[in-house]
């Protein structure tokens, strides 16, 4: 079968223009269906990171990524619930237009390592009992500011010296962090916070309703997905068509190549060649040609990927190409190869060796 196969590379070089030309036609499906799907990965990932945590919110409200605003009394009145150990925070989104709008973390600096246990990509923590207003920004945020350890980040109008830049792989990370007492100053907002987080297996539990409009969710399941449901269905429509539409795109692609070897295939099996040296042919050009186009289209979208960020209410939102995507792409290239292989595969065989080998064009 190699010679078989050598004979199928070498036609491909022959046929070279037709080749690049179906080649980026398969190239341009696959990158778009990876960045799509990146799309869907992006939200998926970064606003759905369920924890072993419960937060207590105000009802009716994104209360964990920002709208909730509760006393501080209430954590009184969860101890007397049984909850041990509430640890207040605060969640807000500040700016005056969609281009400086950044969102606002307050945190217990003690506390807030062991909840989140973020990646300190520079930089130091924060530390408790600082005179000076000091934050710790998230990488998307850094990026889009182009803010770096050291300098100086403006928040309502007040400077924060950055000591540290993390990575959470959240929403999170396009947050400027910062103890609690300073963002209950910065908002103005006294002792107030936005929610507590309490752990589970207590006397709460996801969905229980308190007194006071409060709301008890599990941490990390922010309910700002569920108002993009219908963009990520849309999204994963998309990329379903797109797949299907590839592959009749790549069934029509391989028929042209089969009939324009049809004379081949009839005299290999005049000749007495099994139907697998055929399938070897047809085979080693499609897997070529699928191969590449994919390899190059999946690559040219992890590269535009980045390039295709955009801020939305303080949240940067491009397509994630990790493993998983990866591994989607893989199969689907995997699946259409199969899928369009087998369908001129299938035509070919079913015609006899007269109807083959005769010529009419």
């Amino acid at each position: 079968m190699a010679a078989i196969a050598l004979l199928a590379l070498r036609d491909l070089r022959r046929r070279w223009r037709l080749m690049v030309a179906l080649g980026a036609l398969v190239a341009l499906t696959a990158m778009m269906v990876t960045l799509l799907d990146g799309y869907v990965r992006s939200i998926d990932v970064r606003f759905s990171s369920s924890q072993p945590r419960l937060v207590v919110q105000q009802d009716s409200t994104v209360g964990e990524f920002a709208g909730s605003r509760i006393p501080a009394s209430v954590a009184d009145e969860l101890r007397a619930l049984g909850v041990a150990r509430p640890v207040a925070e605060i969640h807000a989104v500040t700016g005056t237009s969609g281009t400086d709008a950044m969102l606002v973390m307050g945190a217990e600096p003690d506390q807030y390592r062991s909840l989140d246990p973020y990646r300190l990509r520079s930089g130091r923590h924060l530390r408790a009992g600082e005179t000076q207003r000091t934050a710790i920004i998230g990488v998307s945020m850094a990026d889009r500011f182009d803010l770096s350890v050291g300098d100086v980040v403006r928040v309502r109008g007040r400077d924060f010296q950055v000591v540290g830049v993390f990575e959470l792989g959240t929403y999170l990370d396009d947050a400027v962090i910062m103890p609690l007492a300073d963002a209950q100053r910065l908002l103005g907002w006294g002792t107030d916070v936005s929610v507590f987080v309490v752990p589970t297996g207590g006397a709460l539990h996801d969905g229980d309703v308190l007194p006071a409009g409060l709301l008890v969710s599990q941490r990390g399941d922010v309910a700002l997905r569920d108002e993009w449901q219908p963009l990520i269905s849309l999204l994963t429509l998309s990329v379903r068509l797109l797949a299907l539409g590839s592959v009749a795109v790549l069934a029509v692609a391989l028929w042209r190549l089969a009939w324009l070897h049809r004379l081949d295939v009839g005299l290999l099996r005049l000749l007495g060649f099994p139907r697998r040296a055929v399938v070897w042919f047809l085979g080693v050009q499609a897997a070529v040609l699928v191969v590449v186009a994919s390899f190059v289209g999946v690559g040219a979208a992890v590269v535009i990927a980045p390039r295709l960020a955009h801020t939305t209410l303080a949240v940067t939102t491009m397509p994630v190409v990790d493993g998983l995507v990866l591994w989607r792409a893989a199969a689907a290239t995997v699946a259409v190869l199969v899928v369009a292989l087998s369908i001129p595969l299938f035509a070919l065989f079913g015609r006899g060796i007269g109807g083959l080998v005769q010529r009419t064009d």
